[in-house]
């Protein structure tokens, strides 16, 4: 028992070095037991990527096969378009009247045309419907591709263009009328015309080029490398236009602006979450119909099929690895049984401040490193103290700061002015002056947050500033110069109102004319916000000035400016000594008060 106490101590005296390199070596011995463990921590991904790799690059081919057979449909809508018949009769006023313009050989020449255009394309037929009465004799030419509107008045297409009037539309099958799809194509490209005669009126026309879903699915089909996977296409009103699977596209369907945010970046799979099932998804724009060609590989065969190589490999190394486990458990206890006892202390840290441990009688890495640990709770201890000092004293500062500057004589003054010009009957400027008083206490009380904008306390003076003038007859001049790049900065609330007010009560109001000026300007200096707060009020005594951020500024009977030096020290507290007020004056000539701050937009924060 004593010898193996002296081994047990020796060891715990052992530098983690020397610890190490003996795991080590036991680990060499059994090398096929690391081989599968590293294995079994990426076979998952190599099997994943792998199967992305194959399934990217067949999705990869599929884009351009989809984009040229749209392309196909476009390009015969530009040759019809490009006929004699097409260019008189819609990009033109007829110079004579529809009924004659719409009839004799012209018509069937345009006719066997777009039938001859439309050899060897994807397209399947093309119509033109026009609004004019089924009973037209237009309609009664044998062999033709016009139709009455009426017919497919009832189509989901039509209500489209009737409601948003879009300039074209690619329509998927149920945006097709039954008699449309059994008829001629379960897919069509649409487009508005008009008919417009010598009287200036028109006739609403669309052209309409059908064409067969299964062209395209077959495309899709032909490219997917995955059993399991599922290839469909989106149209921008959340409808499924073809797929491989209907089943699977219902299931694993993404909507159309969620695919445009997040996926249209990037051409290669994304893994995805859908009802609760892990997936990897891709996307491809097809410009053309503004649709998106999805493929979505569902990770659970994938999961699978490593699990079962992963069982094999576990299987056959089992044995190894309980061998190697018992071994390394036991020489690794010195150092598994002291770091748990660390970690279990540290993490005690989130609910409570650190608790030194007992000093460690090994001297390796883990007993410096108890020590050090001890050194930083003793440390940790003494900057929640000061923290907390610190805290006590910003919250009293606010407190006090918010108490000072919430003056009951204005609210007294300002009601007793409200209630004066409501007796008088100046029944406009009573309500202005209790919308601009709620407004202002609004802003004063408001504790949802202790920091506000430049701009927001830019009203909050404004306000002030026009309720004073209405008290004292408009004699104080409030003019503001901020740049646009400075009004979203952040500033603890009622910073420029405890200033403002002294400009007033102390400066402006204490001249014999009581009217003045005063002007609030702003720049930035590298990363420092600078408010400049200038009026030509009496200005500051030589004897007085230096007192005022110092808070030993004695009563005077007119005020002991006890809100500036409030703000002052709230600011100082928050962002250092660097910042904060500084005031210069000039008895008989004005005041100019300095306001110092960190440059923090709140739109990065």
């Amino acid at each position: 028992m004593k010898l193996f106490h002296m081994i047990r101590k020796f060891f715990g005296n052992l530098k983690i070095r020397t610890k190490l390199f003996l795991l080590i070596l036991l680990a060499v011995s059994i090398p096929m037991l690391v081989v599968s463990f590293l294995l079994s921590n990426s076979l998952r991904q190599m099997i994943t990527s792998d199967t992305l790799r194959n399934e990217q690059l067949s999705t990869a081919k599929t884009a351009p096969y989809l984009r040229t057979a749209l392309n196909q449909v476009i390009s015969v809508e530009n040759s019809v378009t490009a006929t004699a018949f097409s260019d008189r009769i819609f990009n033109a006023t007829l110079s004579e009247d529809i009924d004659q313009a719409l009839t004799g050989s012209d018509l069937q020449t345009f006719v066997s045309e777009c039938r001859s255009i439309m050899t060897d394309t994807p397209v399947t037929a093309v119509r033109f419907y026009v609004d004019l009465p089924r009973e037209h004799s237009f309609f009664a030419e044998a062999d033709t591709i016009f139709a009455p509107l009426s017919s497919v008045s009832t189509s989901y297409w039509y209500g489209i263009f009737h409601s948003t009037r879009p300039t074209r539309l690619f329509c998927p099958p149920l945006y097709l009328t039954p008699q449309e799809k059994e008829n001629y194509g379960d897919c069509a490209y649409i487009r508005p015309l008009f008919i417009r005669d010598k009287t200036g009126s028109s006739i609403q026309v669309y052209e309409v080029y059908y064409f067969n879903s299964d062209s395209l699915a077959a495309i899709m089909q032909n490219n997917l490398s995955q059993a399991e996977s599922v290839s469909y296409i989106a149209n921008d009103r959340n409808a499924i236009v073809v797929n491989t699977n209907q089943a699977r596209a219902s299931i694993y369907y993404m909507p159309y602006d969620s695919i445009r945010s997040n996926l249209m970046s990037s051409n290669g799979f994304l893994e995805r979450e859908i009802l609760g099932e892990e997936v990897y998804v891709s996307s491809h724009y097809l410009p053309e119909a503004e649709w998106f060609l999805v493929t979505v590989t569902p990770s659970a065969p994938l999961v699978a099929r490593s699990q079962r190589i992963l069982w094999s490999i576990i299987l056959i190394w089992v044995g190894s690895a309980l061998l190697s486990i018992l071994i390394s458990v036991f020489l690794s206890r010195s150092i598994s049984s002291r770091l748990h006892r660390i970690s279990q202390q540290m993490t005690l840290v989130r609910n409570a401040p650190p608790v030194p441990m007992p000093d460690p009688e090994e001297t390796d890495e883990i007993g410096e490193l108890t020590d050090s640990y001890n050194y930083m709770a003793q440390q940790i201890n003494l900057l929640i103290e000061e923290q907390k000092k610190a805290s006590e004293e910003l919250r009293v500062a606010e407190f006090k700061s918010l108490q000072a500057q919430i003056n009951p004589h204005f609210l007294y003054n300002t009601m007793e002015m409200i209630n004066w010009m409501a007796q008088q009957g100046r029944t406009k400027e009573t309500n202005q002056a209790i919308r601009d008083l709620s407004r202002f206490y609004k802003l004063t009380l408001s504790r949802k947050d202790s920091i506000s904008t430049i701009e927001e306390e830019i009203e909050h003076i404004t306000i002030y500033t026009r309720l004073q003038n209405m008290r004292f007859d408009d004699g104080i001049d409030f003019v503001v110069d901020v740049p646009d790049s400075l009004l979203e900065c952040r500033i603890p609330r009622l910073t420029l109102q405890p200033v403002i007010e002294n400009s007033i009560l102390h400066g402006i109001l204490e001249k014999e004319s009581h009217r003045g000026t005063i002007v609030l300007t702003g720049w930035q200096e590298d990363d420092t916000a600078v408010l400049l707060l200038s009026d030509d009020g009496i200005g500051i005594a030589p004897d007085i000035l230096p007192k005022i951020l110092t808070g030993t500024l004695e009563n005077t009977g007119k005020g002991n400016h006890i809100a500036v030096y409030n703000t002052h020290r709230r600011l100082q507290i928050l962002y250092g000594p660097n910042y904060g007020l500084h005031y210069r004056s000039t008895p008989g000539e004005g005041t100019e008060v300095e306001i110092r701050l960190p440059y923090s937009p709140i739109n990065n924060v």
